[in-house]
């Protein structure tokens, strides 16, 4: 009997070191997310964007809905790209972001691939 309890404390140990270890990974990434966004928005290039559709996730940020928006960026040299940037947007600038409108974005390219974050974004 002393045995399957030995297992059982072992094993319940074993799961909660798991979870923790996940638990921190996941908000070293959030953090390392949130620190490339800050730099992209206060160092990146201003471009043009135009809304061909938003959807909301099923996640809210700080009681913020997060959106899925596929854009079509005008870059500064006229340059036209397509692109889908993930991001949370405030409730009172949601008017704003509607199919058709034209927003301002900020890009940077990071590891040989150009990132793009929505000026008006909420940023926890």
């Amino acid at each position: 009997m002393a045995v399957i309890i030995w297992i059982i404390v072992i094993f319940s140990l074993c799961t909660t070191l798991l979870t923790i270890i996940m638990l921190v990974r996941g908000l070293r990434d959030r953090r390392e997310q949130n620190l490339q966004r800050k730099a992209i928005l206060e160092g990146g290039i201003s471009a043009q964007a135009v809304i061909n559709s938003i959807q909301q996730t099923n996640v809210q940020v700080d009681d913020q809905p997060e959106v899925l928006l596929d854009l079509t960026v005008t870059l500064q040299n006229d340059t036209i790209l397509h692109t889908v940037v993930k991001t949370v947007i405030p409730i009172i600038h949601i008017p704003a972001f509607q199919k058709g409108n034209v927003i301002e974005v900020k890009y940077m390219t990071i590891n040989n691939e150009q990132k793009f974050e929505v000026v008006d974004a909420y940023l926890p």
